[in-house]
């Protein structure tokens, strides 16, 4: 398979360029067309010339990946199921709320972290994401809603983003750069169950990129039944604020709420207490989208209004995200389970 040009930084495509008989300057202008337009046809790059074009398109490719699924929750809601060269799948959701318009990517093929109420994890991890192609799923997205663009992106799709550091680093490089998608920092969410050591050599990058933590838990008791790979929550807390020490960016912390494992009157006001002297931090109530197989449960209504009461009266800054995606299988993996599953045993299925 010829070596695709997305995800290639400034350098790698000077090379690609001179190698193909261009000038060392007009790897800008393929850059350009690239990302800042997102063109991936060669012969409409036309300040380019005809021999620089046919030569980029007889060495290199583009797409390497390609749509097999979507689904449309009727509610601003779109979920990709999207097939890689080897014929893994990963998703990718557009999320439309008023002004706003939000891509969750994904960073692998998988998850390592088993998480029990996450489909994720329920295949295992297969493998990371390249650079190029966490990027590619920005342009699977792009036919979704062109010409608009998007104003946020969060990286809460499937996989653990720290885990994949070098591959997701070098892909929110790309996004951010003013040569590239130049997509600002401060509009990006990067999500993580929690590595320490992770968080603070993103913290030590120099972006200004926000954190969103994964809790569930308010001890490591609780927090390692949901989380197997669980690093410790002091450790994790510590990181942190490492990171807004170093960033000035607010921490979110991420709480799913499994009905009857942690979603009580005495958690909630065990996490006030966890977070509410935390700077600058919101917590995410995320009541559970039923998994599968999981023998977890979603929790009730009345669970969840409870529970965001006693966050609320602490003075904790907290928000419940609204499940509008449960339509679209759009809980992390869900869609991807489904296809992987379907297609077991056929010819063109990796693994």
């Amino acid at each position: 398979m010829k070596q695709s040009l997305i995800g290639m930084n400034l350098d790698e495509l000077r090379e690609a360029v001179t190698a193909c008989g261009g000038k060392p300057f007009q790897a800008g202008q393929l850059a350009q067309w690239l990302y800042a337009k997102r063109e991936l046809n060669f012969d409409a790059m036309t300040n380019l010339s005809k021999e620089l074009r046919a030569k980029l398109a007889e060495n290199y490719s583009l797409l390497t990946s390609s749509v097999i699924a979507r689904e449309d929750s009727g509610e601003g809601t779109t979920k990709l199921g999207i097939r890689l060269h080897d014929g893994l799948v990963v998703e990718a959701v557009l999320m439309r709320e008023d002004e706003r318009t939000t891509a969750c990517i994904s960073t692998q093929a998988g998850c390592a972290m088993g998480c029990r109420f996450c489909a994720s994890g329920q295949l295992g991890l297969k493998r990371h994401l390249t650079a190029g192609e966490i990027l590619e799923e920005f342009y699977h997205l792009y036919e979704v809603m062109k010409p608009d663009w998007l104003t946020n992106v969060v990286v809460m799709g499937m996989g653990e983003p720290l885990h994949n550091f070098d591959n997701l680093l070098k892909a929110l490089t790309i996004l951010n750069a003013d040569w590239a998608f130049n997509f600002g920092a401060r509009r990006v969410t990067v999500s993580t169950v929690g590595l320490p050591k992770r968080i603070r050599e993103l913290a030590e990058q120099g972006f200004q990129f926000n954190l969103a933590i994964s809790l569930h838990g308010v001890d490591d008791e609780s927090r390692s039944a949901l989380i197997p790979t669980n690093a410790g929550l002091a450790e994790i807390l510590d990181a942190a604020k490492y990171y807004f020490e170093k960033t000035r960016r607010e921490v979110t912390f991420e709480y799913t709420l499994v009905g009857g494992k942690n979603d009580d009157i005495a958690t909630a006001e065990k996490l006030a207490a966890l977070v509410k002297d935390f700077p600058r931090a919101n917590v995410n109530l995320i009541p559970m989208n039923p998994v599968e197989g999981s023998g977890l449960d979603a929790p009730s209504t009345e669970a969840v209004n409870a529970f965001t009461e006693v966050l609320q009266k602490a003075g904790v800054n907290v928000h419940v995200r609204r499940r509008r995606g449960r339509r679209v299988q759009a809980a992390c993996g869900q869609l991807r389970l489904k296809l992987e599953s379907a297609s077991v045993g056929t010819t063109d299925e990796h693994g």
